[in-house]
């Protein structure tokens, strides 16, 4: 009995081990993606724990050894107690090692750049992926991204935290790729340069393009963040601040940074001092005009041109945003009833698909006041969610709704 008990914990042991990278493929393979980015995420406890559990294995198997008469009734006992320990042995230091290799051993990821075109009409993106510790992990990135349609070619590295995606941008845009990685319960950002390659427009220096002086530039703290995605800006809100201060006589261009925190109007050169007091005034309440410092160093950031929106470029945010809501929710249900994965990134596709181009084209604001938006996210998401769920799996929908679009202390 004492034998088994060894023998036993081997076992234990080799589960510890390879739960962390064997775990995460298994919950993506029947659509528990955020559970997969938890082991992840705690890997090296798994670790850990496992090298724990191994060495008292052993030592408990070396103390019945040297307890035990060795009968020859008991040897083939033995024998296998001893088969059981070298082989989960292997297991935990093959896995362990795995993970050692790829953290030590990690190359340095390929430069980023805003959009690299290749000659056979593909473009190029790398996108950081956080969360992904070893090569299950990788797999379960690629098999999301060569789902999108337009996907030409995927490259995962857990080493680096990046995936490289070569894709037709006539089908596909990086926005829809970090959705796609995301719906993995890995976390997936836009590299700082990625969120140019759909507006042509953004995509140069103003300064370059136009050769506007600092002067002639101001800028102004804001709080514009997506609430159900506080880490970039909202495009439903800034959308019409931007078009109305093109509308203004004095301002030529109108930009918002990406995280939502920052407006630069571009003024004319006849616009006085007089002039541009009256349009600051028009802002909301909370912007305060940069100065110092603190101006110079937005400004930098800013005649760059890289990671700002003028108009409706801020589309792009709102699509990022819907791809955002619609893996919550879906994460969400996950966690109350299983989904296959196929029908899990339909269903998020359909969701994020249908309430971007409703956002995107204004019906979500209501035309006069006290009218009801004719785009309500609570309409679109049950609309979809009969195609794929059914009616037990619908209250789970419904229940995932009610808790809202924002993120929950929890959730990402």
């Amino acid at each position: 009995m004492s034998g088994m008990k060894a023998k036993n914990v081997g076992i234990l042991s080799a589960i510890l081990g390879s739960i962390c990278c064997v775990g995460p493929l298994l919950l993506i393979a029947v659509g528990l993606g955020a559970g997969a980015a938890v082991i992840s995420r705690y890997h090296w406890l798994f670790i850990a724990a496992a090298i724990v559990a191994l060495a008292f294995a052993w030592t408990r198997y070396f103390r019945e050894k040297a307890n035990c008469a060795c009968e020859p009734e008991t040897m083939q006992g033995r024998w296998s107690g001893t088969v059981t320990l070298l082989i989960a042995t292997v297991i935990v230091l093959g896995f362990g090692g795995l993970n050692v290799t790829r953290d030590v051993f990690a190359s340095a990821p390929a430069p980023v750049q805003a959009r690299s075109e290749l000659t056979n009409r593909l473009n190029r993106v790398v996108i950081p992926v956080e969360g992904m510790t070893c090569a299950t992990c990788e797999v379960g990135v690629r098999y999301a991204l060569k789902s999108v349609n337009g996907v030409e070619s995927a490259r995962v590295n857990a080493a680096t935290k990046t995936a490289t995606v070569d894709y037709d941008p006539t089908k596909t845009n990086p926005e829809k790729l970090v959705t796609a990685i995301n719906s993995t319960g890995y976390r997936a950002t836009l590299p700082h340069e990625a969120s140019l390659t759909t507006s042509k427009t953004v995509r140069r220096g103003p300064n370059e393009e136009r050769n506007i002086g600092p002067e002639r530039i101001s800028l102004f703290k804001i709080s514009l963040q997506c609430p159900a995605a506080p880490h970039i800006g909202c495009g439903t809100a800034s959308k019409p601040i931007l078009l109305q201060l093109e509308q203004e006589p004095s301002v030529a261009e109108a930009w918002l940074n990406r995280p939502g925190t920052q407006i630069a109007i571009v003024w004319k050169p006849e616009a006085d001092a007089a002039a541009r007091r009256n349009v600051a005034a028009k802002l909301t309440d909370d912007a305060k005009e940069m100065d110092g410092e603190q101006r110079n160093e937005s400004l930098h950031g800013f005649l760059s041109g890289k990671g700002w929106y003028r108009g409706t470029d801020v589309d792009r945010l709102s699509e990022e945003e819907a791809g955002i809501i619609a893996a919550r929710l879906i994460r969400r249900v996950e966690t109350k009833t299983p989904l296959p994965k196929g029908k899990a990134q339909e269903f998020q596709h359909d969701l994020a698909e249908s309430w971007s181009k409703c956002v995107t084209s204004g019906k979500h604001v209501a035309s006069n006041a006290g009218e009801q938006p004719t785009c309500r996210f609570e309409d679109i998401g049950e609309d979809i969610a009969r195609k794929y769920l059914n009616q037990e799996q619908l209250k789970f929908w419904k229940e995932a709704v009610e808790r809202g679009v924002r993120p929950l202390p929890n959730e990402s």
